[in-house]
């Protein structure tokens, strides 16, 4: 056979394939409703062949070479509809972002390429939650609509189309035009679809979602009685094989439980559970929409046993919520809500506080796979912030394990949970030395891998990221990453961690390999209490306790007691409104702050230093803090005064570090590397107007070039790239300039340097300076997270230069004043190099700086007219390395 009749029995096969979805529309589509071992898998599969089949033969002069990479788009996604596998999706997205670039403005067939890159782009919406795809896919939809006005063939199904883009846009963003512009298109729509059209159950289900939800939103019940009508009739005109029987079904059942809200008719919930099990047919494990039928029913379920306590709602309702928890099928957001649902149906019933505590476990695990949805760092930041409530997840966890009285796994529990994005990151400059020993070709390929996963994670935006796929890749390949950066972004991630999983697993298999990379367990996160206990303080609205961990031993508990969690809110918020007017009202932020740090010994230090004593901790002996939720914006290492009436406070007891996680600690005390040398010391800072002493405090720093070398990078010289270039070659830092804090982009955080230059957290992150030794980072908001952060992530410049070698680090928790720089410059440094005795390596001894601050903050104490929130202000984000 030649290639011309080769080609022509393909594009006859696929053309006698669409002829027949044209005529049998309703059996195609039910083929994807039913299970894939009725052979429906099968079928699609061999589509698939066909249309790679018929792509690689078609001719170079194709009339229309959109077609054929639309036909095998449709399957890829009619593929990920069966079986949920997202590969197939990104591929259809990128086959259907090529057919556009085909089909340029006037032509003919452009507006059935945009609906088909909308259509993929919406689901993968729904599987990530990037919400510019969902802006993407309102943008292509407006433009088809365009194309096809009315009197198109295809213009009810546009306006369809566009119409639940901005339905799906409402639901996250709450404009209420989105909502008013996606009812009014779906009034369109059904009257362009009336009754006996195919699309007559689509059109009214569509416009029945919209008036509830305009119901919800402004309370009118004639939207709400006109939605269950909708619902209804959309129920009836779709029997047993419609095209469109499973939307109806769950539609209806959503309106229903809604009624049964309002007026407590249990016959409506009744009718809701009868609906749910028979969508969950049609969505059968395997299918990416089982977790969410599972969802629905599981909630009605549970409706009900609250009605009636029949304790087999119960049991059914919690077997559909654990099959829906661990569906590897559907989206990890409909996972992550039937966990939600699992922590809250056992919450409240003590015999299944076992199956509590493995609901947030599950959680957990759930949490760092949708991560890996995200190509870069900011970008997983805002998953966590907008789309997971992890603080208060990974607190209420803890204490479900506490309340089992399992403390080493509610160690571990919080250990996972915090600082998740440290923790990725980390895992990427994990040290190779002991397996390049033993297989140097592993080793070799695992850093590689590690490399361009951390050169991607940590771009400014995606389109910086994609940038690094561009630069060896085809022109063509080119121009389709740039149309799409995130979807490329997101397959070039995913390839590399499927790369490095396999490296990993092979790794694994070498003897005493066999936990490369794992989880650590309790016994090896105590070793982070070796020069000092670490407390951590877990803060739970069910239940608050503090764990003291001990290098020889369990964990200490102490229980905070009922009522702590809220008492908590209440100063922050306390602390945080005072502080946002501390300019107009000074004397009243003195008092707000006075008052929290003596509520905060109350409620939470007193008890822990009465515990430390118990245990025979040395007085000023070092302890390591590690709050969670929200008191990891409260002062904890200031708090006092001791008695009333007296000026004794935690620093005259003990001597105060903070840690984002244990292995943190872990990492600062194995990394340190010993030397009879004297460190060298980089020193840079900004000169203006509202910096008035910085240059003082630089001279202070360079009066101890007779202990130390030092480099000054000053004024015009010490611009962001000179910093960071110099670092190489320096083991110590002292920065004094203005640090920013940029609320909800911790990421753009800063300290300003000479010419206007911005060094900011992303840049610190990419350095990798494992000789770096200490920071002294003279500036505003260093270790500060702004209120609405994600308080168990950590993320501060104080942090950043830990990440990046740093082993001990002194910050500011708020603003500094200007004023402090120099007197507590000079008392610090004195202090540091006061007692080497002949050896130089002591500067960086264990708890050196730590102490040295706490001397100068004590003189800061001293000095007449200091304020109370001058003296407390610094704190040292402790992780000194070297025993």
């Amino acid at each position: 056979m030649d290639r011309s009749s080769h080609i022509l029995k393909a594009t006859e096969v696929i053309s006698h394939r669409r002829a027949i979805l044209r005529l049998h529309p309703l059996a195609t589509q039910n083929m994807f409703l039913r299970s894939p071992n009725l052979g429906n898998l099968k079928d699609i599969v061999e589509s698939i062949q066909l249309d790679r089949e018929a792509l690689r033969l078609r001719p170079v002069d194709d009339p229309d070479p959109a077609y054929p990479l639309n036909s095998l788009s449709q399957d890829l996604r009619s593929r990920y509809r069966v079986t949920g596998h997202i590969e197939d999706l990104e591929e259809s997205i990128q086959l259907d972002q090529k057919a556009l670039s085909l089909r340029p403005e006037g032509h003919p067939k452009r507006s059935s390429s945009l609906k088909h890159l909308s259509s993929g782009l919406r689901n993968r919406f729904r599987q990530t939650g990037h919400l510019e795809d969902l802006d993407r896919c309102i943008e292509l939809d407006r433009e088809a609509l365009l194309l096809r006005p009315m009197g198109h063939r295809e213009h009810a199904s546009s306006l369809h189309h566009l119409s639940s883009g901005l339905n799906s846009r409402f639901q996250l963003r709450d404009r209420l035009e989105d909502l008013e512009k996606s009812i009014q298109l779906a009034q369109e729509a059904l009257l362009l679809r009336p009754v006996g059209h195919l699309e007559h159950a689509s059109a009214l289900n569509a416009l029945s979602v919209g008036l509830r939800k305009r119901f919800w939103r402004t309370g009118h019940i004639e939207d709400f009685d006109k939605s269950i009508q909708l619902n209804e009739k959309a129920l009836q005109i779709s029997p047993v094989g419609h095209l469109y029987r499973a939307s109806a079904l769950n539609n209806l059942s959503v309106g229903l439980r809604s009624r049964f809200k309002l007026t407590g008719h249990l016959k409506d919930l009744e009718k809701c559970i009868q609906l749910d099990r028979q969508a969950l047919l049609l969505y059968p494990e395997g299918h990416p929409n089982h977790a969410s039928s599972l969802n629905q029913l599981s909630n009605h379920l549970w409706d009900r046993f609250q009605e009636t306590s029949h304790q087999e709602d119960l049991t059914e309702c919690l077997l559909s919520t654990k099959e829906a928890a661990h569906d590897i099928c559907s989206p990890v957001s409909d996972c992550l809500k039937a966990v939600k649902n699992w922590v809250k149906f056992t919450r409240v019933h003590q015999h299944f506080a076992q199956s509590n505590l493995d609901a947030y476990i599950t959680g957990l695990s759930l949490i760092s796979r949708s991560l890996s949805m995200m190509p870069i760092i900011s970008l997983q930041y805002q998953h966590l912030s907008s789309t997971i409530n992890l603080p208060e997840f990974v607190s209420d966890g803890a204490s479900a394990a506490l309340y089992l009285r399992q403390l080493p796994l509610a160690v571990e529990f919080i250990e996972q949970g915090r600082g998740l994005l440290w923790s990725e990151l980390r895992g990427l400059r994990t040290p190779m030395d002991s397996l390049h020993a033993r297989d140097p070709s592993l080793a070799d390929e695992l850093r590689k891998i590690n490399h361009q996963l951390e050169q991607l994670s940590t771009e400014d935006s995606v389109e910086a990221g994609t940038d690094l796929l561009l630069q060896t890749n085809s022109a063509q390949h080119q121009m389709e990453t740039s149309q799409d950066p995130f979807g490329h972004g997101l397959s070039e991630k995913r390839r590399l961690l499927h790369s490095r999983d396999d490296v990993v697993e092979k790794i694994r298999k070498i003897r005493g390999f066999e936990t490369f990379l794992g989880r650590k367990s309790f016994d090896e996160l105590k070793s982070a209490a070796k020069y000092g206990p670490v407390i951590v303080v877990n803060c739970s609205w069910y239940g608050s306790y503090v764990l003291i961990i001990l290098e020889q031993n369990l964990p200490v508990l102490i229980s905070l007691g009922e009522g702590f969690y809220e008492e908590a809110e209440t100063l922050v918020q306390q602390l945080m409104d005072a502080r946002a007017d501390i300019k107009t009202s000074p004397k009243r932020y003195n008092h707000v702050l006075r008052a929290t740090l003596k509520d905060l010994w109350d409620l939470v230090v007193s008890p822990v230093v009465t515990k430390l004593r118990e245990l025979q901790i040395p007085k000023m002996s070092r302890i390591f803090w590690c709050p969670t939720s929200i008191l990891s914006t409260l002062p904890l290492h200031a708090a006092g005064p001791i008695e009333p009436g007296t000026k004794k406070f935690l620093p005259d007891l003990y001597i105060s570090s903070y840690t984002p996680t244990l292995t943190a600690l872990l990492t600062a005390f194995t990394t340190s590397k010993s030397s009879s040398k004297l460190p060298r010391l980089l020193v840079a800072g900004q000169y203006d107007t509202s910096l008035r002493n910085t240059k003082e405090e630089m001279k202070e720093v360079t009066q101890y070039r007779k202990h130390i070398t030092v480099t000054s990078l000053e004024e015009a010289s010490g611009t962001k790239n000179a910093v960071a270039k110099a670092l190489v070659d320096h083991e110590w830092l002292h920065i004094a300039s203005h640090g920013t804090l940029v609320p909800k982009e911790p990421f753009s955080s800063y300290f300003s340097l000479a010419g206007g230059s911005r060094f900011t957290l992303l840049d610190i992150i990419r350095l990798n300076l494992p000789n770096a030794a200490f920071a002294f980072l003279s500036a505003c908001h260093t270790a500060e997270q702004s209120v609405g952060s994600v308080h168990n992530e950590v993320i501060h410049l104080a942090a950043a230069m830990q990440f990046c070698g740093f082993r001990s680090v002194v910050g500011t928790m708020w603003e500094m004043a200007d004023v402090d720089g120099p007197e507590m410059v000079k008392d610090f440094y004195s202090s540091v190099f006061s007692n080497l005795e002949g050896d130089p390596s002591r500067c960086n001894g264990v708890g050196v700086q730590a102490r040295a601050l706490a001397e100068a903050i004590k003189k800061m104490r001293g000095r007449k007219g200091v304020t109370l929130e001058r003296s407390k202000k610094s704190a040292i984000r402790g992780w000194v390395n070297q025993p």
